[in-house]
């Protein structure tokens, strides 16, 4: 398990400074012709305590057990960012 941001993160970085891991970066990614310029969780790095869930103010993290089918495509783009 890991958490995932979201496409709606409003890119505060209120999350990447909560992290005691420093598992949140920001960055820009392509995946399937789409750019996506968010922040992203390395699920190597993630500890999964929740605090970067509680602390977002746009509650775009979640749990990947909590993803709906349309939401998993971030899953792949934060998997993406880290593999570059």
């Amino acid at each position: 398990m890991a958490y995932v941001i979201l496409g709606t993160c409003e890119k505060d970085d209120v999350c990447a400074t909560a992290c005691p891991d420093e598992a949140i970066s920001h960055g820009t990614v392509t995946v399937d012709g789409v750019e996506y310029d968010q922040y992203y969780i390395d699920a190597t790095k993630c500890n999964e305590c929740g605090t970067c869930e509680s602390m977002c103010p746009s509650s775009s993290i979640l749990i990947d057990l909590d993803l709906t089918d349309k939401e998993k495509i971030y899953q792949k783009v934060s998997a993406a960012f880290f593999a570059q």
